[in-house]
């Protein structure tokens, strides 16, 4: 276990000029609504495999629908609460084509894990749940032959990972813990909302204090505390666009954008040495979620829909407009296309510059 002591952290926010001023009306973006599925639930979460979505529709369990056809997109599938084995909502969504495996994460309990035909997209097989009761958010390092979770559990404290294996049975194979055994959980003295990893580094949010950052030395044994910072707000969800660059959404403060690659940090004391500048942008927005790509940040604001900005250059981010398009929970970008998760169904969207 690793025992966490309270570090202080000094930064610098960078203002944004005008960030609660109209922008200008001749510079905004518009956007096109191609298509809107009609889920049975809410779309809650999206995950992405070329022309395939899954989405976690919340009391309605998960659908599965081919998009290749904007305009007609199909429904490959649907997987009940009941075929899953849960009692509450669906609420997040990964499937991995790598190993066929869909990933289910039932609202404030435990993952559960299936085997996907990647060509019916029907349900092969159930290999059961793991992770621990409370999850909030959870990311896969996936391979053929295994895959690695690292999730964050709310009652506990906790950041729990554990390795999964393929293993040989009989004529056939199934899905278990690694044997010998791999995985822990370890410490994180404050109450995780959301976890993000890219390469070897992870961030948690850490609800109102701010962020954690976290380090995978060997993906044999615990990840390493490195240091945190404090924000306004509290921390919904985390972006890594890559271990360089770390996009957080605030709540009622907005979003942030931290250029984590410019952080320097004492090791012996898990403190940060150098002031850094840390944008606050999005002031007078409720932001639940930030999908960026391309330059492009997309902001989910619950009842307010979807807020757009220009983040090419993330330290001064442009407003690029407000769009209605229903109650949001999340978008993800697919090719130059936008899909929002929302009450309406899942929408997918062309972004006109």
């Amino acid at each position: 276990m690793i025992d966490i002591k309270k570090i202080g952290f000094t930064f610098m926010v960078l203002t944004m000029a005008g960030a609660c001023i109209e922008p200008n009306t001749d510079d905004l973006w518009s956007i096109t609504i191609e298509s809107i599925m009609q889920t049975d639930g809410y779309a809650r979460d999206v995950s992405i495999d070329n022309d395939v979505v899954f989405v976690a529709t919340g009391e309605a369990g998960a659908q599965i629908w081919n998009i290749i056809d904007t305009n007609y997109p199909s429904l490959l599938h649907s997987i009940s609460l009941d075929e899953i084995g849960a009692d509450k909502e669906i609420s997040q969504i990964h499937y991995s084509p790598i190993n066929n495996l869909l990933h289910l994460l039932e609202y404030n309990e435990r993952c559960y894990v299936f085997l996907v035909n990647d060509s019916s997209y029907t349900i092969e097989s159930s290999y059961g749940q793991y992770g621990a009761e409370d999850t909030r958010d959870f990311t896969l390092i996936d391979s053929l032959e295994t895959f690695t979770y690292y999730s964050v559990i709310k009652s506990d404290h906790t950041l729990k990972w554990q390795r999964w294996e393929k293993q040989d049975f009989g004529p056939g194979f199934y899905w278990g813990d690694a044997s010998p055994a791999i995985g822990e959980e370890v410490e994180v003295n404050a109450v995780p909302t959301s976890i993000a990893l890219s390469n070897r580094t992870i961030v948690i949010g850490v609800g109102q204090l701010g962020i954690q950052a976290w380090q995978i030395e060997n993906f044999e044994s615990d990840p390493v505390y490195n240091y945190s910072i404090d924000l306004q707000g509290t921390v919904q969800s985390v972006e890594l666009i890559d271990e360089n660059n770390l996009f957080v959404s605030s709540g009622s403060f907005g979003a942030y954008y931290i250029p984590i690659n410019q952080i320097e940090i004492d090791t012996s004391t898990n403190s940060v040495t150098n002031n850094i500048i840390i944008t606050n942008f999005a002031e007078d927005l409720t932001v639940d979620h930030i999908a960026v790509n391309n330059g492009i940040a997309a902001l989910s604001l619950g009842a307010k829909g979807v807020a757009l900005y220009d983040v090419t250059n993330p330290s001064q981010p442009i407003e690029k407009g407000i769009f209605p398009v229903g109650y949001t929970y999340k978008t993800q970008f697919w090719g130059n296309k936008l899909v929002v998760c929302s009450r309406e169904g899942l929408q997918i969207i062309t972004i006109d510059q």
